[in-house]
């Protein structure tokens, strides 16, 4: 048996739903002998009666009122998928999907991603936070199609372009006596340790500098999440270095820079080879506005 036919389905659903042949034909906008040879061409399908006619109504048969049923759920679904494949048009501009970090995210997205929505508003922006190495690896597996990442990143799949350098300092409780105005690895080796995870960019790049003063001291805490690294601190268990982007308002906490100075560089990364796409294009657009806006706050 041949594929049904959606506007052989149409035309008997408005026969019934209208209660004549003439009134489906003018709601259909055909002529009444076209809705005649499409309902007839249904019932040649499936070889039974699905319409009979008393008088000038039009009424179902018993095997026209099991098939309406299904007729009504076919054309309400080709409806839904007629709505879905339109959003491609008419400026629709798709699904991009980002990764970065908690901190980038929280502190330095927002006003970029409601310019976006606001200029862009059929623009879909997914965001998945995570460390850099689990951002990579969705970039690898088409599960995101940008992202934002400490680099520099060896891996030849990946092209990166670089986006600011973020200055790291040093956070320790505000009672802490005779903090000196810069902190060196000797001065916070000696102090509980609270860092980020051992998988994450910035706690290689915070291990680096203490091994300045010798092997790294083992930390008393480790987090995923700045945030919960700066609350620790805060409550006095111990100093930490995070990324100067990430201070705000940073309630009993000193804040100290480092000596030597250390820094994270984050730059957009997309797998190479990858189609791009008109929103993939306008948010890379958006985000590489990133480096001038971060030097000239560096430069202050």
């Amino acid at each position: 048996m041949r594929s049904l036919n959606l506007d052989q389905l149409r035309a008997f659903v408005e026969v019934i739903e209208r209660g004549s042949f003439t009134a489906a034909a003018k709601e259909l906008n055909l002529t009444q002998p076209a809705v005649t040879h499409q309902v007839q061409e249904l019932e040649r399908r499936f070889k039974v009666l699905l319409v009979e006619r008393l008088g000038k109504r039009a009424y179902l048969t018993q095997a026209g009122e099991k098939l309406i049923e299904h007729a009504r759920h076919l054309l309400d679904e080709d409806s839904r998928t007629q709505v879905l494949m339109r959003r491609f048009d008419d400026g629709w501009l798709g699904r991009v999907r980002l990764g970065t970090s908690m901190t980038v995210l929280m502190y330095l997205l927002p006003p970029i991603l409601r310019q976006l929505k606001t200029d862009h508003t059929q623009l879909e922006i997914n965001l998945k936070a995570g460390l850099t190495a689990t951002t990579l690896q969705m970039l690898k597996t088409n599960a995101l199609d940008l992202g934002l990442c400490a680099i520099p990143i060896e891996d030849p799949a990946f092209e990166t372009v670089p986006l600011f350098k973020d200055e790291l300092v040093a956070i320790l409780p505000a009672e802490l006596g005779r903090v000196p105005r810069k902190v060196t690895p000797q001065f916070l080796s000696r102090c509980p340790l609270i860092l980020g995870s051992p998988e994450s960019a910035l706690r290689r790049t915070v291990t680096d500098w203490l091994a300045l003063a010798g092997p790294p001291p083992k930390p008393l805490m480790e987090f995923d999440n700045v945030e919960a690294i700066k609350s620790v601190v805060a409550v006095g268990l111990g100093a930490s270095i995070v990324p100067s982007l990430c201070l705000g308002a940073a309630a009993n906490t000193l804040v100290r820079p480092l000596n030597p100075r250390a820094s994270r560089r984050v730059g957009l990364v997309r797998l190479r080879g990858k189609r791009s796409t008109d929103g993939m294009e306008l948010v890379a657009a958006a985000l590489l506005a990133l480096r001038g806006q971060r030097s000239a706050a560096g430069s202050k």
